[in-house]
Parts: C-alpha cells; structure tokens; sequence
C-alpha cells in the first residue's frame, strides 16, 4: 500500500505517458510508476541507492517480476534496437 505522498505529471510532448513518483511503504526510497495511455509498464525503485536504478515488470498474476538493473536493460534495449535497424 503507497503512503499518500505523490506527484502526478504527464509528458507534454505525449500525454499518453504518465509517471507517478510515490514513496512506498514496500520500498525504503522513492519508486515511479511508469504508464502509457493508462496500462502500468514499469516500476522504476532505488532500493540499492540514488545511482543504482532498477526497472522491474509486471508478471502475468499482477505481482512485479524481478529487478533489473537499469543500465543493463537499457543496454539489452539499445543493442535489440541496433540490431532490427540493420
């Protein structure tokens, strides 16, 4: 259950994507929530620190699936980028 600490904003180029920065009682630091056009895609949290970001997705039964390091998931990302762009 989130504290009842948080800030709404939307992308203004997009409104369609919605980021929610909450304060969770399940975590010890801040986490965002990141939406498009209403669907949950992503928890962002830095349970491990301010520099170690971690993404995390939601599974099939509405539970989060694991961690995720953000850099190393932005680099799996760019890599399959790379590669259909060839």
């Amino acid at each position: 259950m989130a504290s009842s600490s948080f800030i709404r904003r939307a992308d203004m180029k997009n409104e369609k994507w919605e980021t929610t920065i909450l304060s969770d009682t399940a975590h010890e630091h801040l986490v965002a929530e990141l939406s498009f056009d209403g669907q949950f895609l992503l928890l962002l949290d830095r349970e491990e620190g301010r520099d170690q970001l971690c993404v995390a997705f939601p599974a099939k039964d509405g539970s989060l699936g694991p961690r995720i390091p953000l850099p190393d998931f932005i680099a799996q990302l760019n890599a399959a980028a790379a590669d259909l762009c060839r």
